[in-house]
């Protein structure tokens, strides 16, 4: 696979869900004498997702929920972000069967009695759907006893029922507790519903890198760092042209109804099962948008609107990212305004030192050229204004210090005065120096110094630090402010007689707003250190290993030094971040080395933004490693090709190196793929080819979902895109 995914068997929890009772024992003895034997037992249950499932339990789906696109070659499955939850329970409700004491002691082990999930993914298309509604129901309309309205129940009792069975509610579980169910005929349950075997093999977990993927949703982490996945996948393909709906259902006391159950019970003629469905989603095949379509479809520009040859005198506002706004002034007046956002299509260099200002209006900048005002940095110094009174930690946190100058400076001034007093050789007399002294000392108690001081003592609060250092990160700042206008990030469009499925905008980090911005910030507790602290948060020096770059900047004949943000990034805008969450995205300088992330987060359902400490020379897109899709290609005929130990897809003529022969006849049956007779094949042509060693939990032996995902997942979809649209492009 790759050197960033590891694929495993099962997790299982320490204990499986239900009912358990432990005896604790305890001797009294003295003199060795045996006193008294104390025995006391203790009942207790231990929980875990059944009639429902968190939202938050499911990390991503896929096909991608209400999306069109090419799927029909792929099976669906469903990630969770915790890596035990489909062995949390057990189809029967005892332990897992390699567990179990009934079971020969050669066969204790999850490679030869593997654990069965309790779930299932099943999928049906729009014909199907018409006659499976998923209903809101109750618990009461699940579990036993079965009723005469002709449906099958899952063997769960209530809690206080006498019947013997395992399955039953916990004390907490009630009947009136919500649930949303399906109802399959007696054919869809013993045609779609996988066997023992062939769920077992359905469910795998894997461990992912996520140094490259936004961190949000991922929860279950190892001592390595790396993010744990659980993952479900359906044993059905999509049909070509047509809607689906892939639904969750949980199998949990239906054992001895499933196709290898032995005994195995029967589901009268005109009946129905009930399943508890668990979630569900939408989608359509529509031969079209894949993975690797979307990726090409992307538009790459810089983050500005293209305009066409119409008023060629905006031009430049139009290039250096500038967008006009409707302004509605302090005087009520609406006018048109000149506006761009912290993300910026070319290199704005500012001056060495920085420029304070002492409120918005004073950051209004007037271009006679077109008769508008530049709001720019007046909106950008009132957003940071009004972000840092928002802030509680912040502004009590900067009122604190400022304070606490002004005393350190008061009590530097008191030092110096007496040390001046008391080094005084002059003939006063000692009575009318201390008088003196209690003068000054007065003087410096009740004024606050007025000298500006350039050294920034090291005792900056860290509520400061952390403030300011996000706000230079761009966190909290409302979208609208960093992208004003639409046309700086279209999703799908249509541009010069050519369709593209979204929009890869470049952008360059413009040092004079983000300046402005913590200048607003700072100016809720201005001190006589805050052109010092001003000038370290805009280096980036809250931010750890991070610093700007100082440049000579060349205009015409003049020359000077400037300052400017090491900082550059994109925002990406298409379904493919909401269609693939963990989108591995990463950025390489023009030495091919990888760009350390300042911001790397999908801030909306289809908006990806990452800033990067470097300029970006290249951007690579990938397909989310726990994600990969289960592939049998399907061109008149199924075909799917096996993987040796190096991963690598042999394509042999004569047969010993794929399964297409048996894939067409019958191991595919109204799009349904028999799992466990696909396993075996696909088993037995490894053996004689030498190629399951494969890991190390299969020891060249076994056949588990580990490796029977091995051979299923595609290759991940790896985009690299050359960016030679950032220039360098400046303004002295």
């Amino acid at each position: 696979m790759s050197e960033n995914t590891k694929i495993v068997q099962c997790f299982l929890p320490a204990m499986v869900a239900g009912k358990y009772t432990t005896v604790v024992s305890q001797q009294v003895v003295k003199d060795k004498a045996n006193l008294q034997d104390l025995n006391k037992t203790f009942d207790f249950g231990v929980d875990a997702a059944r009639f429902t499932l968190n939202p938050n339990d499911i990390y991503s789906v896929y096909p991608p929920a209400n999306q069109s696109g090419n799927y029909s070659e792929s099976l669906p499955h469903l990630v969770f972000t915790r890596r035990t939850l489909p062995w949390e329970r057990t189809l029967d409700g005892k332990l897992p069967v390699f567990q179990r004491d009934t079971t020969p002691e050669n066969l204790r082990n999850p490679q030869d009695s593997p654990p069965v999930p309790w779930m299932a993914l099943l999928l049906f298309d729009e014909e199907e759907m018409k006659d499976l509604p998923i209903t809101k129901n109750t618990i009461a309309g699940v579990i036993q006893p079965n009723r005469s309205d002709g449906i099958i129940r899952p063997e769960i009792f209530e809690a206080k029922s006498a019947d013997k069975a395992t399955l039953k509610l916990m004390e907490w579980e009630q009947k009136t507790d919500g649930c949303f169910t399906i109802d399959l005929t007696k054919e869809q349950f013993e045609n779609y519903i996988p066997s023992q075997k062939s769920l077992s093999l359905l469910a795998h977990a894997k461990e992912v890198s996520i140094d490259n993927k936004d961190k949000d949703g991922i929860t279950d982490i190892n001592a390595d760092g790396a993010g744990v996945f659980a993952v479900i996948v359906g044993n059905r393909l999509p049909a070509k042209g047509k809607q689906h709906t892939a639904i969750l259902v949980s199998l949990e006391g239906y054992t001895d109804y499933l196709k290898d159950a032995d005994p195995k019970k029967n589901i009268p003629d005109d009946h129905k099962v009930r399943l508890v469905v668990l979630a569900s989603w939408n989608f359509i095949d529509s031969g079209k948008a894949s993975f690797s379509q979307l990726v090409d479809g992307l538009e790459l520009k810089s983050i500005k609107i293209q305009r066409g040859t119409e008023a060629p005198e905006l031009t430049t506002y139009f290039d250096s990212g500038y967008v006009p706004l409707e302004h509605l002034t302090r005087t009520g007046a609406n006018t048109i305004s000149w506006y761009h956002g912290p993300l910026v299509p070319k290199l704005f260099p500012t001056t060495s030192k920085g420029i304070s200002f002492s409120s918005a209006d004073a950051a209004l900048r007037y271009d006679k050229t077109t008769g508008f005002f530049d709001i720019s940095f007046a909106a950008a110094w009132q957003l940071g204004r009004i972000l840092a009174l928002q802030n509680q930690e912040f502004s009590k946190a900067i009122l604190n210090w400022r304070l606490a100058q002004n005393q350190l400076e008061a009590e530097k001034s008191k030092n110096n005065r007496l040390s001046a007093i008391l080094e005084d050789d002059s003939a006063i007399n000692i009575k009318d120096k201390v008088i003196r002294y209690l003068g000054d000392l007065h003087a410096v108690t009740t004024v606050v110094p007025e000298q500006k001081t350039t050294d920034l003592p090291t005792t900056v609060p860290n509520e400061v630090k952390h403030f300011l250092g996000n706000l230079y990160k761009l966190n909290g700042i409302p979208f609208s402010y960093i992208v004003p206008h639409e046309g700086l990030l279209e999703k799908e469009h249509l541009k010069n007689n050519k369709n593209y499925t979204g929009t890869l905008s470049l952008f360059y980090v413009d040092p004079n707003w983000i300046e402005a911005l913590l200048d607003g910030a700072l100016s809720i507790g201005r001190t006589n250190k805050n052109e010092a602290l001003l000038e370290q948060a805009v280096s980036g020096n809250f931010i750890d290993g991070y610093q700007t770059q100082s440049m000579e900047i060349s205009g015409g004949t003049i020359e000077k030094k400037g300052r400017r943000l090491n900082t550059t990034g994109f925002l990406l805008r298409s379904d493919l971040v909401s269609g693939w969450r963990g989108l591995e995205i990463t950025a390489f300088d023009a030495d091919n080395q990888l760009l350390p992330a300042l911001r790397f987060e999908r801030i909306d359902s289809d908006i990806f933004l990452g800033i990067f400490d470097g300029n970006i020379a290249s951007i690579s897109i990938k397909q989310p490693y726990e994600g990969l899709h289960f592939g049998i290609k399907n061109n008149k005929e199924y075909i799917k090709n096996l993987k040796n130990e190096d991963g690598t897809n042999q394509e042999i003529a004569d047969g010993t190196a794929d399964v297409n022969a048996e894939l067409n006849d019958g191991l595919i049956q109204n799009r349904i793929i028999d799992i466990a007779g696909l396993a075996g094949v696909m088993q037995e042509k490894l053996t004689a080819k030498n190629w399951m060693e494969i890991t190390d939990e299969s020891k060249g032996i076994h056949f588990t979902s580990a490796e029977f995902a091995y051979q299923m997942v595609d290759s991940p979809v790896k985009k690299n895109i050359a960016i030679n649209i950032l220039n360098t492009d400046s303004y002295a």
